[in-house]
């Protein structure tokens, strides 16, 4: 209760501007110190949301600046001035200016939203400057949902708005602890959670206004283009790539091939994507139409956000067009699958594969000339190579099946880490340093088959999928990650060829080995994820569970779209006939009304006074007679020094008796002192009401 006091004494006297009676001008607004720590650390948690999305040096400058602060908070410095403010102000914009290029339009915005945010903190002067920093905060919190939607993040920006919150209480009633303001806070937030709920549930979902630019720094996943060492990178992270929930049995592993990219042209260090024809690019996005015949194996695909437009599947795939998404889908003449519209966000689609089907029975002269043609100086031993197997192997089979025998018997090695090769030398991995990852082993395969006149090409995708038993379906990672070659024969069409199953058949029957597993261990920089300690058991069923509840999330709350919401509209309309609902809903809101009535209703019930607490109101009772009214807002000390200005004659015996009261209410005492003060207090109260009879 002392610290409720100095609190109440702290929030009359530094919080609100009031005149200064010898100037008559009005003080500065300072912030309470509790309040301005608890906002530095607020913002701490705030920047920390967006730490991965913002460049080094802009991290460099909110660290400086809140680096002053504290020093600021700790007396060491003082304030910078206007145009110490405004310097880094234009300093910051500078480097934003230059940095806006590579950054992307939506990344500089929320650096610009960051910057502001650090610097406001410099120029709180008055009230509408605290206003303006918590919603600052509110706005870079909510900022930080643009890049992550997981349950978890959800979860811990929803943490970040209580704190937020928490800095706005502290203001207006510093002398709470943190726990009973957390609470306010929380009971708050759970407050507004039925309406929120409500809300996104039935009110519509509307297509933006405008298309949310997204950060090219934040493209995750495969690429058009691939080097060697591009996959075996790409395999070190456990980032989500998609999620399958099949209809029926899923297919074996080995059958898990999730065809992504075509990769057709190599220029002796990369292989790309085939440039499209010098046509509209409107016109290069018509798909193809999918003529296979026989069983299909139908699943829905819950791609994560990439900011790319590739898209996953399994062989011949076709997409149904009346579910969600699946208008904005085009089938390419690779049957490869592609998005109109960057995945900003999480992207549903159900697909029907074809596993037996083959592709492209039919090669055009030109595609076939496209898929033979390699840079004549590139790698020479390989070229000399393919003219061996064309001297030795009369047929493409054949000539196949010994190149994959023998990477089989010879010394290969699979790698995370191969040996650098010079200029990416397919010749100096073939011949010389035999150890690669998948990618190596493709790009070395797929050349072979060109210079030895079979028409070749690379695929880049995801191989396998890990099973969640708890909720049922398949997650596929970055670690997926997966290159292999497609072989075109005559009447055959394209098949698959992954020379991976002859040098490692582990990573492509069950998924990777203890080795690369080790590897993986190794070289990853992911610390703090669970699918490091994956090997203990119990360890793996807590992550299992955790990415089970974050898949219902993922399915039922994020994938919520406007096509779900009318669905779910309309058979609440046809099991409720109109006059139902209409009651329905009187019955809902009056129960909600009552409920809230009967929650905030005030308690009448006279509150329990210890007799000290008696004794001083029935002391404040007497002086009112004598027309001396104490203030609500007034503390018991500085209203005996009222008192004292006011009755001089009973100056002395009312500050005694005041400080009792303090006493008696504010510090513990002993059971015999307690009733000894008492007993005083008991005795100047009756001289202060015969004091006041003859005032009277």
């Amino acid at each position: 209760m002392k610290s409720d006091r100095k609190g109440l004494k702290r929030l009359f006297t530094f919080s609100y501007p009031r005149k200064n009676k010898a100037s008559g001008k009005k003080e500065p607004f300072t912030l309470d110190r509790n309040t301005l720590l608890f906002l530095l650390v607020a913002q701490v948690l705030n920047f920390a949301s967006l730490a991965q999305e913002l460049a080094w040096w802009m991290l460099a400058i909110i660290s400086l600046c809140l680096l002053w602060q504290v020093s600021i908070f700790l007396k060491k410095v003082i304030k910078p001035s206007k145009i110490v403010v405004n310097l880094l102000s234009v300093a910051g914009c500078v480097l934003l200016i230059i940095s806006a290029r590579q950054l992307g339009l939506l990344a500089t915005m929320v650096h610009l939203l960051c910057f502001a945010y650090v610097l406001k903190l410099f120029e709180i002067r008055q009230r509408s400057d605290f206003y303006q920093i918590v919603l600052l905060s509110l706005f870079v919190v909510s900022s930080s949902l643009l890049f992550s939607q997981t349950l978890y993040f959800s979860f811990y920006v929803a943490i970040l708005v209580i704190v937020n919150l928490m800095v706005v209480f502290l203001h207006f009633a510093p002398s709470e602890t943190l726990m009973a303001t957390g609470k306010r806070s929380v009971k708050l937030v759970l407050q507004s959670l039925p309406l929120a709920i409500f809300l996104f549930i039935v009110f519509p979902k509307l297509a933006p206004l405008w298309q949310v630019p997204f950060a090219q720094s934040a493209k995750s996943g495969l690429s058009d283009s691939v080097s060697v060492g591009d996959i075996a990178n790409l395999a070190l992270s456990d980032e989500l790539a998609f999620r399958v929930k099949f209809e029926g049995s899923a297919p074996r592993y080995s059958q898990l091939y999730w065809r992504t990219i075509v990769l057709e042209q190599y220029d002796g260090r990369t292989w790309k994507r085939k440039k499209p024809a010098k046509k509209r690019y409107k016109e290069n996005l018509a798909s193809i139409k999918i003529k296979a015949k026989g069983e299909s194996l139908n699943y829905q695909v819950i791609a994560s956000q990439s900011y790319q437009r590739w898209l996953f599947a399994l062989g011949v795939s076709d997409v149904d067009r009346s579910a969600q998404n699946g208008t904005g889908i085009i089938i390419k003449e690779d049957y490869t699958l592609y998005n109109k519209e960057t995945i900003t966000k999480t992207l549903n689609y159900n697909v029907f594969s074809y596993l037996n089907s083959p592709l492209s029975l039919k090669l055009s002269e030109q595609h076939k000339k496209d898929n033979l043609q390699f840079p004549s100086s590139a790698n020479p031993r390989l070229v000399a190579k393919a003219k061996e197997l064309n001297r030795l192997y009369s047929n493409d089979i054949d000539l196949i099946q010994a190149v994959l025998e023998n990477f089989n018997e010879d010394l290969y090695h699979y790698t995370l880490r191969p040996p650098i090769l010079f200029n990416n030398s397919l010749d100096q991995f073939y011949f010389d340093t035999k150890a690669g990852f998948c990618e190596h082993y493709a790009s070395a395969f797929t050349f072979l088959m060109r210079a030895a006149g079979i028409p070749a090409r690379m695929v880049t995708g995801y191989m396998g999928a890990e099973y969640n038993p708890i909720a049922d379906y398949y997650s596929v990672y970055q670690r997926d990650a997966h290159a292999w070659s497609e072989v075109w024969l005559e009447g055959r069409g394209w098949l698959k060829v992954d020379p991976t199953a002859m040098i490692n058949p582990e990573r492509i029957e069950r998924g990777f080995s203890s080795d690369l597993l080790r590897e993986l261990s190794l070289y990853s920089d992911n610390y703090f994820s669970l699918m490091r300690y994956k090997q203990f058991a119990w360890i793996n069923e807590i992550r299992l569970q955790l990415q089970a509840i974050d898949y219902q999330w993922t399915r039922w709350v994020i994938g919520y779209s406007a096509k779900k919401q009318t669905d779910l509209l309309a058979k609440i309309i046809a099991v409720f006939s109109l006059w139902k609902i209409v009651v329905g809903s009187l019955v809902i809101f009056t129960t909600i009304y009552l409920v809230l009535k009967r929650v905030y209703k005030p308690k009448t019930k006279a509150k329990q006074h210890e007799p000290h607490q008696q004794c001083y109101l029935q002391a404040l009772a007497v002086l009112v007679k004598n027309d001396i009214n104490k203030p609500k807002e007034m503390s018991a000390e500085q209203f005996a020094l009222y008192v004292s200005t006011e009755q001089p004659n009973i100056a002395i015996n009312f500050t005694r008796f005041t400080d009792l009261y303090i006493t008696l209410n504010y510090q513990k005492n002993g059971s015999d002192e307690q009733f000894k003060k008492f007993d005083e207090m008991q005795k100047l109260f009756k001289t202060l009401k015969i004091c006041s009879l003859k005032n009277s």
